[in-house]
Parts: C-alpha cells; sequence; structure tokens
C-alpha cells in the first residue's frame, strides 16, 4: 500500500446527506465527475439497557445507508467491469427477512382475529372485554407493522452488493453517536491527498470526543443514568411502603 493509499479515518458530525465531498476521485484523486451510488448495509443489535449492564434483547435490524460520490470517468468505467463480472453471492440475510415476514404474517392474522371478534360482539353494546380485545388488536397490529418493515430493510440489505475496489477507496460507518450525541459517523478514506480535501471541506463538522458537544452529551449521559438509579430506588421504597400498609391491620 503506498503513502497515497493509506487509511485516513475522518469523524463527521452530521447527516450523509449534509456533508460536504470534493470536486475529486476519492480512488485516485483526479478531477471526479461521474456520480456513483456508493451503499453500505449495517446490521444493529438493540440492546436493553439495565441498572448496572446491558443485556440483549435478541432482537437485530438492518439498516442500509448510501451516498452518491463523485469519481472520476476512467475509475466509474472501472467500477462498471467490475460489476459486470462480479459473481451474485448469496445472502443469509434472506433467512432472516423470512423468518420476520413469518413474525409479521402471524401477528397480523392475530389483529384481524380480534377484529373480526370485536366487530361481531359490538353488536350488543360496548363492553370491558371489548376494550382489552381492542387493545390486543391494536398492538398486535403495530407488532405486525414493525416486524414487516424489518424484514422489508433486510431484504433491502440482503440486496446490497459489496464495494468494488474503486468504491471501497470511500467508506463510511453506521451512526456512532451516542446518547444525547449528535448523529456522527467515521469516513475511511484510502487517497491521501483526497483526505486532506475532505477534512478541510467538512472542518467546521469535524467530531471531537473531547470538545464541547461531546463533553455536554456525557454529562447528560451522567445525570440520566443517576435519575434512573434514583427512580429505581423510589420505586423500591414505595413498594416496599405500600407492602408495609397492606399488612397492617
Amino acid at each position: 500500500m503506498t503513502e497515497a493509499e493509506q487509511i485516513t479515518i475522518v469523524r463527521v458530525r452530521g447527516r450523509l446527506r449534509d456533508i460536504t465531498l470534493p470536486p475529486r476521485c476519492p480512488a485516485c484523486g483526479g478531477a471526479a465527475g461521474v456520480m456513483l451510488r456508493v451503499e453500505r448495509a449495517f446490521a444493529r443489535e438493540h440492546r436493553r439497557r439495565g441498572i448496572t449492564t446491558d443485556m440483549p434483547r435478541g432482537v437485530t435490524t438492518f439498516h442500509v445507508a448510501s451516498i452518491n460520490v463523485p469519481f472520476c470517468t476512467a475509475c466509474a468505467a472501472r467500477h462498471m467491469a467490475e460489476r459486470a463480472t462480479a459473481e451474485p453471492v448469496p445472502s443469509p440475510l434472506r433467512t432472516t427477512a423470512a423468518m420476520y415476514g413469518v413474525v409479521a404474517g402471524v401477528a397480523l392474522v392475530a389483529a384481524l382475529f380480534f377484529a373480526v371478534f370485536i366487530w361481531n360482539a359490538s353488536t350488543g353494546g360496548w363492553r370491558p372485554t371489548l376494550t382489552f380485545a381492542a387493545s390486543i388488536a391494536a398492538g398486535c397490529a403495530i407488532f405486525a407493522g414493525w416486524f414487516a418493515v424489518q424484514a422489508i430493510n433486510a431484504l433491502r440489505a440482503s440486496a446490497t452488493l459489496p464495494p468494488t475496489s474503486i468504491t471501497a477507496a470511500f467508506d463510511f460507518s453506521d451512526r456512532l453517536a451516542r446518547r444525547f450525541e449528535p448523529e456522527w459517523r467515521e469516513y475511511r478514506l484510502r487517497h491521501a491527498g483526497y483526505a486532506r480535501m475532505f477534512i478541510q471541506a467538512n472542518a467546521a463538522r469535524l467530531w471531537d470526543e473531547t470538545g464541547p458537544l461531546a463533553m455536554r452529551a456525557a454529562r447528560l449521559r451522567r445525570i440520566a443514568d443517576s435519575l434512573r438509579v434514583a427512580a429505581a430506588a423510589a420505586l423500591i421504597v414505595i413498594f416496599v411502603l405500600l407492602a408495609l400498609q397492606a399488612g397492617t391491620p
């Protein structure tokens, strides 16, 4: 790997569409005029944060992020040639998408079942039982909709092609922001000259973990954690007081 091809990692605050791209090719540094769509698929493991530890919820969602990046004519042609000769690779995400689709279908059937029950039973007047059934139907419908969206996202992620040797010159991460932080990503740039221009173009958006925004977010996280512990302690105290009151003759 030459000096020009050493990976430079740049952290930039903001959404993908908000960043400024230099009018140069990320692969060779030449003048750019052909737009190529750079796509990346990301898996996000959802975790339920406890008082002292993080416990996995067992649900992974998939997301695709894309940006149009200008490349030079020669590099764009090489990218197209690699795409034309690439062999399709089966994606295991299709199985995940099918599983999410089955869960969505079961939840939808349950929602329809309760909806039909409510429709038939409501002729005799509304009763508390129907309110309970309506809440279950609404919950099943929301559950079905959420898993249907995740199935679609997983299918889209499975259809996302791996980068070519050209588009790999401009790589980016998923959103890395923690609680209370603005959205930011890492951009991995292969060409040193392009990386310098990219840093200059986005100088006002560079993310610094020791900067004011990061320090403010860290303070807010500490406050939120303290409030969660205090709320948990208050609930325990209330439960104990209620239990003692219930046991008092």
